[in-house]
């Protein structure tokens, strides 16, 4: 994986990344990987988290460490928060990347399905934040007397909404909530994470070429293309460079409690 920073931007920092097995959060975790930083790699699927593992591991990164876990489920999620202070003692940054969809109009659409999407979503991106705050963050907090850190560590929270948290999506009114609520948590968790030096934003994809854009079918996806200001929808790799880019202190030290669009002007606020 091509490197977009300096060279070993991440080196000595720990990070996690849900959905890491596939897709774009795959994708993030390589090059995350590629720039030194020890990776968490965070999937439902313990084989295929073997296989991301080994990935990166043979394109020259560091062994990642592999948690398999369901992010909505809080023992899951606590587990896996536990097996990565275990190995490296330390979270430097963590990217909530796992999504499902469950595609159906408002009528069709099943209360069990609805919640589901929104689980993944929205009470993934809340356990993992605040395990990673509840076992590591705050007790650091608390052990510098309550004063903000100032030990000039990087710490970041990358989480992960959608063009369609502003734009709407036909069949897709849990995934959407959930997105909208996750732009809102991120705010919320900016300002509660402002002691821990931790920075907190979110990024806002169009659409990206990962297998759950692959039932649209090629017309589709070449008319979200053209409907883009860049000609095209997103390859994993423009999304991973720009959360790459907004976990990077040197570039975005200065920047919390903001949502940074990634749709190729498919939607300007």
């Amino acid at each position: 994986m091509e490197c977009v920073l300096r060279e070993r931007a991440f080196e000595g920092e720990t990070h996690i990344v849900t959905g890491a097995a596939q897709g774009i959060g795959n994708c993030v975790a390589q090059v995350l990987a590629a720039h030194g930083a020890q990776l968490v790699l965070v999937d439902l699927d313990p084989g295929r988290l073997a296989e991301a593992a080994q990935e990166i591991k043979t394109a020259g990164g560091l062994e990642p460490i592999a948690a398999a876990a369901n992010v909505a489920e809080e023992v899951d999620v606590q587990r896996a928060v536990g097996i990565a202070l275990e190995a490296t003692g330390c979270i430097n940054g963590v990217v909530n990347v796992a999504g499902i969809t469950r595609d159906a109009r408002i009528p069709k659409k099943s209360y069990e399905d609805f919640k589901a999407v929104m689980a993944v979503h929205l009470y993934g991106t809340f356990l993992f934040t605040r395990e990673v705050a509840a076992q590591h963050w705050h007790l650091l907090f608390k052990k510098n007397d309550n004063q903000p850190l100032a030990d000039g560590v990087n710490r970041f929270i990358v989480n992960f909404s959608s063009v369609s948290a502003r734009n709407g999506n036909i069949g897709q009114i849990d995934y959407t909530a959930a997105k909208g609520a996750i732009e809102a948590v991120t705010r919320t968790t900016a300002r509660e994470f402002a002691s821990y030096r931790a920075r907190v934003n979110a990024i806002a994809p169009g659409p990206v070429n990962t297998p759950m854009l692959e039932k649209i079918g090629t017309e589709g996806i070449q008319a979200m293309g053209r409907a883009t200001l860049v000609g095209r929808i997103a390859e994993p790799v423009d999304i991973a460079n720009t959360v790459c880019a907004i976990a990077d202190p040197k570039l975005f030290g200065y920047t919390s409690g903001q949502v940074f669009a990634a749709n190729g002007g498919m939607y300007m606020a």
